[in-house]
């Protein structure tokens, strides 16, 4: 059973929740930790200062532990965490071994639906959104290319780059799934930031303004600059996964005109190799 409380004033969590359900202070931290009490869609790190309208959910099942990251959750939305060498969804190989598998077992059991929005390859790590109702995916996709204002990914690639630069081109995928650049194809454009580099890799912020499959491996395989761990596009280097990962998302929801924005932070495997 689920209970949403708006919040009226500024006020500690503890204290509003202890005057306002009859759980003790200990049994309230342990449905915090384990996201059974969230704050606009957040689990609330304590002590925690409410504000006037905030917005309080209460769910008495205990959620299962999650194999997932969640970023972020909502009635309408959850932004999870990639790990890389996860397909997002199944394939007619590979049905159970997925992360919208992993996500429908978390939902279900809450009984919620899951709906895909978009997809990262199975070597991509990162940002994930999903809808929880059908309506809201069917806005979502309908209005992708209108509504998104930031896709942004992080990657080590070989080589060097110049600090910022334009790689534009036109896509075509063939039948085997290799995508390349030529006549006739979809218009591809990436756009690149070099944060950090040595002799041999770069550290490159990446933003996209199309979104066509495999793009940026593409567009830096035919750059000379592949990403590092690329066994489809790049060169054999020994890397243990692939180094691309999808940073930040940002759109605007057409129907509250409200916009999101979701973040994580650059791999801990990604910076070490530029200390």
């Amino acid at each position: 059973m689920k209970r949403i409380i708006r919040v009226k004033e500024e006020i500690d969590l503890l204290a509003y929740l202890s005057k306002n359900t009859d759980y003790s202070n200990k049994k309230l931290k342990s449905m915090i930790e384990h996201k059974q009490i969230t704050v606009n869609g957040h689990k609330p790190k304590l002590p925690y200062l409410l504000k006037k309208n905030d917005e309080v959910l209460l769910t008495t099942e205990k959620i299962m532990d999650v194999p997932f990251s969640i970023i972020y959750e909502d009635d309408m939305f959850l932004v999870v965490n990639k790990k890389s060498g996860l397909l997002t969804v199944g394939t007619e190989k590979e049905k159970a071994s997925t992360l919208y598998h992993q996500v429908y077992d978390y939902l279900h059991q809450k009984r919620e639906k899951v709906f895909v929005v978009h997809r990262l390859d199975k070597e991509t790590s990162g940002i994930v959104l999903f809808a929880k109702r059908e309506d809201v995916k069917n806005i979502l996709q309908e209005n992708w290319n209108e509504i998104v204002k930031s896709r942004k990914y992080v990657a080590v690639v070989h080589g060097t780059l110049k600090r910022d630069g334009k790689i534009e081109s036109y896509l075509i995928e063939e039948k085997n799934t290799f995508v390349h650049s030529g006549k006739g194809g979809k218009l591809a454009i990436t756009y690149y930031h070099t944060m950090n580099a040595t002799d041999d890799y770069s550290l490159v912020d990446i933003a996209l303004k199309t979104g066509r499959k495999n793009q940026i491996r593409v567009h830096m395989k035919e750059n000379n600059t592949p990403v590092v761990g690329d066994k489809k596009y790049g060169i054999k280097d020994g890397a243990s996964r692939l180094m691309l990962h999808a940073y930040e998302l940002s759109f605007e929801y057409p129907k509250n005109h409200k916009e999101y924005k979701f973040q994580t932070k650059i791999p801990n495997d990604f910076l070490k190799i530029f200390l």
